[in-house]
């Protein structure tokens, strides 16, 4: 198999995170579950689990991350949870994934939180002159939370200089690093970000089901799942008088999967081993190497810009004639290529690319153990089809 999926799920994992993942299941038990010795060493393994992540994202206190069932979990939490008012408002972009778009939906439908979208062109996929406007003309908005990297073209946001602004305007941000958590660098203090939304199962190189939020200190943040531990289990209440939460135990509830939380530190230091810019070199060169290739190809269009120094290692593309998902389908069939055709639960980002009416996209995704083999393969078959 000619794996280009890496946007969706990177693989294979690397060799430690599979025996981590194997060793903790048959090893250790969760932390706060027991007394006994293997309860004991699940905590001590867990709180490296958090220093490894700490240290990856430059988060000064491991005691600030929460583990979760994923990235889309954390931004859950972290738009759910926060203390809104009916009228208050959040930006966003408007290349946003469901993961993020969906609960500010949400927010808007039951809670009377009105949002703005930024609005987005290939050159500048995120206007900051309008965003800059908004941010001035709107006392209403409380939060500015935006995705790192378009899933569907790559697109890198200037989330410094996003974030940066936000705070000069006394707004908690939000990062969405799905799809940038360990392919570009991040600092939770030097980009100024209040809470950071990352899953294991790309680019940490870690097993899926897992992830976590990072909340900064001083932001308030009530319970979005309830349960046992989640803190004092002697306490029916899970928040403080103020309603809010203590991390990280206030956000992580019942039996912890250790296994998974293991794998996915053993997935960043992995990543810290080799270097973000080494796999992200790599990632680039196969990256421009792609779209060189799509640009031959007669019927091909691709989506967004196309400078790879500000894309992650994603393309969008359409072959006239051929519907993106049924494409996918024969590119796997007759080549072994696996790709991902449709709308990738961004939909936001596919109304301002303007793909809807084609069905979406096809999309190619590389990842620190694609080949230039396998890009070339693709590039063939593609040239057949033709």
């Amino acid at each position: 198999m000619h794996y280009l999926d890496n946007a969706a799920t990177t693989w294979p994992k690397p060799e430690s995170v599979y025996t981590t993942a194997d060793e903790t299941f048959r090893a250790l038990f969760s932390p706060k579950r027991g007394s006994h010795k293997a309860s004991r060493a699940g905590g001590q393994k867990l709180d490296n689990a958090r220093q490894t992540l700490a240290t990856l994202f430059g988060i000064t206190n491991p005691q600030r991350i929460a583990f979760t069932p994923g990235a889309t979990y954390a931004l859950n939490a972290a738009t759910q949870g926060y203390p809104w008012q009916a009228g208050d408002a959040v930006v966003m972009s408007a290349i946003e994934h469901h993961a993020l778009s969906r609960p500010i939906r949400k927010l808007a439908r039951e809670r009377g939180v009105t949002f703005h979208v930024v609005p987005y062109t290939d050159d500048v996929p995120f206007d900051m002159a309008a965003y800059k406007t908004l941010l001035e003309t709107h006392s209403t908005i409380r939060m500015v939370a935006v995705t790192h990297a378009s899933n569907v073209i790559g697109s890198i946001l200037p989330i410094h200089d996003i974030f940066t602004l936000a705070h000069q305007h006394g707004k908690t941000t939000v990062l969405d690093a799905a799809q940038s958590a360990g392919v570009l660098p991040i600092n939770v203090i030097d980009d100024h970000i209040d809470m950071l939304a990352v899953p294991g199962h790309k680019g940490l190189y870690g097993p899926p089901g897992v992830g976590m939020l990072y909340v900064a200190e001083g932001v308030p943040l009530g319970s979005f799942a309830e349960g046992g531990t989640g803190g004092d289990s002697g306490k029916h209440p899970m928040t403080n008088e103020q309603g809010h939460i203590n991390l990280p135990d206030g956000a992580e509830v019942g039996t912890l999967p250790l296994p998974l939380m293991l794998a996915m530190a053993e997935g960043a230091n992995w990543v810290t081993e080799r270097g973000i810019s080494t796999i992200h070199t790599h990632e680039c060169t196969l990256l421009q190497h792609l779209l060189d290739g799509l640009n031959t190809i007669e019927g091909i269009t691709i989506y967004g810009h196309q400078n790879v120094a500000h894309k992650t290692p994603v393309v969008s593309f359409n072959l006239a004639g051929h519907h993106p998902k049924e494409l996918g389908n024969t590119l796997f069939d007759e080549a072994g290529i696996a790709l991902r055709g449709g709308f990738h639960c961004a939909p936001m980002a596919h109304e301002a690319i303007g793909s809807v009416p084609h069905g979406g996209t096809l999309r190619a995704s590389i990842g620190a153990t694609t080949s230039q083999a396998d890009v070339d393969v693709l590039i063939s078959a593609l040239n057949r089809l033709r």
